[in-house]
């Protein structure tokens, strides 16, 4: 049952932990700044590019820019991103239970 559950995981877009913790840094965040994102989860701008192009494509979350005294590049997770979370987050609780 367990295998199934992590299998049914790794088959999600958020079934690698690096796109896991994108998702749920976002989640309780409007939105962040591509930097803020980078500083706060200690990665390379082009670790974190590779990983939300990952997660665009998926559409789990959108990127934007957005302009005040230079531009911005913006993360949010979708609706669909915060679906995917919720789902990823039920089959972790079953494995971690046991059921």
């Amino acid at each position: 049952m367990r295998a199934e559950k992590l299998r049914e995981l790794s088959n999600s877009p958020l079934g690698n932990p690096t796109r896991l913790a994108i998702a749920l840094y976002l989640l309780s965040r409007e939105r962040t700044t591509f930097i803020e994102l980078a500083r706060a989860l200690k990665m390379t701008p082009g670790n974190l590019d590779f990983h939300l192009k990952a997660l665009e494509k998926a559409e789990i979350v959108k990127t934007y820019y957005g302009f005040g005294k230079r531009p911005r590049k913006f993360v949010e997770l979708s609706e669909k991103g915060t679906e995917e979370l919720e789902k990823a987050m039920r089959i972790l609780r079953e494995v971690v239970d046991g059921d």
